[in-house]
């Protein structure tokens, strides 16, 4: 994509992937999902969005997976919590 916005915001995402991938505690993962969710919310709410623009179009695709991945994480995160405090 050409867009410098997508570059940049890309790149810190997938630094927080990286991140969250050796987190150890849920805490840290904790911190560091709902950071993953910030980024992921400025690229949906880009306010140089075109409706005609395959990269804008590409763009989006690409936040609404991480913002999926961030849910699906807080999720097996809570369950996990759950499961532990039922012990």
């Amino acid at each position: 994509m050409k867009c410098l916005i997508f570059k940049n915001k890309a790149a810190v995402i997938n630094d927080i992937t990286d991140r969250l991938g050796r987190g150890r505690t849920n805490g840290e993962k904790a911190r560091l999902v709902k950071k993953l969710g910030q980024e992921a919310d400025s690229l949906l709410t880009c306010a140089d969005y075109k409706d005609d623009s395959q990269d804008c179009k590409n763009c989006r695709a690409t936040a609404l997976r991480r913002k999926s991945m961030m849910w699906g994480i807080l999720k097996n995160m809570k369950a996990g919590q759950i499961i532990v405090g039922e012990k």
